[in-house]
């Protein structure tokens, strides 16, 4: 089978691997590819910027949202034909076929149309998983710092889940655009750092919101941005990914604003795979809006260099599996 393999930082190459055997312990299956995303963590794996990883990376790294089509299963719960969001085991999922753990896999409901955009039920229920975490949002005022597809989604989900106020921060104008008709009742056009900045100038005209979701990830700044900008008891959310193992907290703010912080990561995947499931079924309309740009799988490199940079308005990228001559 073909795969994509970052045989150097921002350099694919097409190979040629042997398509994965089911293990014979557990359950899995072995999926036909057909659509996958792009996703922020995904990045710096590709850019280098994982500095404890040597290249090349194993062939199909590094993606982990993917559609496809259930070739063969150990499991008796999905059957060749079946269509299916899974998780690529290991994240190799820039191949024609990959293997997943069947936990990890859901099947899609034959209205579901839109592979490229049901990809969407991965991330989602991620952040579905976040807020659940959080608790009730209902009348509390809720500031998302990054405006991604991740922090995209945080806006919109805790506009449903009653927040009073939804403010999304975000240096980049495409995004904060789309953040106001995606969930943010305010966007500020902003860098955490100078939102914070703002904030103690007094020129920002709000109070303090009850909670503040990091949702940027790979640096170390921006959660120390946060802390900054909650009220006092306010809850600091970290979503973000970190690339390194040691981050320097402003620990003072953080103890004298006598401040929650909630890390919020891998939730329990049947569980919120169903609900992801169930929720794109309700909202698919909205939700198939993230995905902004397909592509073909030989358009990689411009897919994930794209995203990198925020260029043409890009959301999610929907790299079409199928199409690699």
């Amino acid at each position: 089978m073909k795969a994509l393999q970052v045989v150097r930082p921002r350099a694919f190459e097409t190979v040629e691997v042997p398509v994965p055997r089911l293990p014979g312990e557990n359950a899995w299956v072995l999926v036909r590819n057909q659509w996958a995303l792009t996703c922020g963590s995904d990045i710096p794996f590709y850019t280098g910027n994982k500095r404890y990883r040597s290249y090349p990376l194993a062939p199909g790294a590094p993606i982990h949202e993917c559609v496809g089509v259930v070739v063969e299963s150990s499991s008796d719960r999905f059957r060749p034909g079946d269509p299916v969001l899974s998780i690529p085991d290991k994240d190799l999922g820039l191949a024609e076929y990959f293997l997943a753990p069947a936990s990890k896999t859901i099947g899609l409901d034959p209205a579901i149309e839109d592979g490229a955009a049901a990809c969407i039920i991965q991330p989602l229920s991620t952040v579905l998983g976040s807020i659940d975490r959080i608790g009730d949002l209902r009348g509390k005022s809720v500031a998302v710092l990054g405006l991604g597809a991740i922090g995209l989604m945080f806006c919109w989900l805790a506009g449903r889940r009653g927040a009073l106020a939804v403010i999304g921060i975000d240096p980049c104008p495409d995004r904060c655009r789309f953040a106001a008709g995606f969930g943010a009742t305010r966007t500020l056009c902003r860098r955490g750092i100078e939102a914070v900045q703002d904030a103690r100038a007094g020129v920002l005209d709000w109070a303090s919101p009850d909670i503040c979701i990091e949702a940027v990830g790979h640096q170390r700044e921006t959660i120390n941005d946060c802390l900054e900008i909650i009220r006092r008891e306010g809850t600091v959310v970290a979503f973000g990914v970190p690339d390194q193992p040691v981050y320097a907290l402003e620990y003072e703010i953080f103890f004298r604003k006598n401040a929650q912080l909630v890390a919020t990561v891998t939730p329990d995947w049947p569980e919120y795979l169903a609900r992801a499931h169930e929720l794109f079924l309700e909202c698919g309309g909205e939700l198939s809006r993230l995905v902004t740009h397909r592509m073909s799988v030989r358009d990689a490199a411009s897919a994930f260099s794209m995203y990198e940079r925020h260029e043409a308005g890009m959301i999610k990228a929907a790299l079409d599996m199928t199409v690699w001559c």
